[in-house]
């Protein structure tokens, strides 16, 4: 029970505070500029831009 509780609070505070986890070795800016235009859609938003990035990066090394 006491578990669950704490659980419960822990899963509460890191909705909270969104945490970037995956995303730290990626500009903050660039993070900041995806949660501010696309809210809370904003990770699928970042995860396609970096995805195009790459695309565009290997065709230029190819």
């Amino acid at each position: 029970m006491i578990t669950n509780i704490l659980n419960f609070f822990s899963l509460s505070y890191n909705a909270i505070h969104d945490y970037n986890y995956g995303y730290e070795d990626i500009d903050e800016n660039l993070v900041r500029y995806f949660k501010t235009e696309y809210g809370k859609e904003w990770k699928v938003a970042l995860e396609n831009h970096l995805n195009k990035e790459e695309v565009k990066n290997v065709k230029k090394a190819a």
